[in-house]
């Protein structure tokens, strides 16, 4: 029978790992740090694994263990530079400070009330150095929809190759909406066909927290921490009503003297 357990982890790699647009911009904030960066949110080490490749010392936390399993496997010869924990990203204690401390790829996303981020921008504010840079990737609440509708269609993301396994994999999601919470309740539903046509279904279910900009300038107010730039793309366009990203960079300050 041919092989179409194609785990989890494997599928959500697909997904995410063709997504290259903010590697340079992560690579110049590494670039500017002597110490260790940290990333919430890893995944499979897109973002992680590509800084580790290029010398930095990288901390990453996730809430899946499945996922840091198969980064950790990817890892290869960046696997002394690459350290992969499995952690909440509100509460979790790394014995050390970072430089840089970021949530790329809209991992922020994840937190489903305000009561959430903020603990997670306190837990990030303790692990940041004095003047150490908090970057925070998300997609505009009103750059996403909000209709509502009276059912959810089925939408077409993509359909790629494995190659080396034979395998067509069809992504395909729908999402309900709670326009009151700011709530994306999304399926994402990926199809794996082998060369005879043999077809297993993946289903997955994420729901998505939509944050405005003065939300997240008052947030990171309470946490401590000082927005720095508002860009509305990675090559550092000013934020607008057209940006289709938010990206917060905030930093923590210097003790008095």
């Amino acid at each position: 029978m041919p092989d179409t357990d194609t785990p989890l982890a494997e599928l959500l790699d697909v997904d995410w790992d063709g997504f290259t647009d903010d590697l340079p911009f992560y690579e110049a904030l590494a670039r500017r740090c002597d110490g260790p960066l940290l990333e919430l949110g890893c995944g499979t080490g897109r973002v992680a694994l590509h800084l580790a490749r290029a010398g930095h010392a990288v901390w990453g936390i996730d809430t899946s263990e499945e996922v840091l399993a198969f980064a950790r496997c990817k890892a290869g010869g960046a696997s002394d530079r690459v350290h992969l924990q499995h952690a909440d990203m509100r509460d979790f204690r790394l014995d050390q400070q970072f430089e840089l401390v970021f949530a790329g790829f809209g991992a922020f996303h994840h937190l489903l009330t305000p009561a959430d981020q903020l603990a997670c921008l306190r837990t990030v504010e303790r692990h940041l150095s004095p003047g150490g840079v908090f970057v925070c990737d998300l997609r505009p609440l009103l750059d996403v929809d909000w209709d509502e509708g009276e059912a959810a269609p089925l939408l077409h993301d993509w359909t790629r190759e494995l190659p080396s396994r034979g395998l067509t994999v069809t992504k395909l999601r729908s999402v309900t909406t709670d326009r009151a919470a700011q709530v994306h309740h999304e399926t994402h539903i990926y199809d794996v066909t082998s060369e005879d046509g043999t077809l297993r279904r993946v289903t997955t279910a994420v729901d998505l927290r939509f944050t405005t900009r003065y939300e997240m300038e008052g947030l990171l107010h309470q946490a401590g921490l000082q927005l720095d730039r508002l860009y509305g793309d990675y090559d550092l366009a000013p934020y607008d009503g057209e940006s289709q990203y938010m990206i917060t960079v905030a930093r923590k300050p210097e003790p008095s003297r």
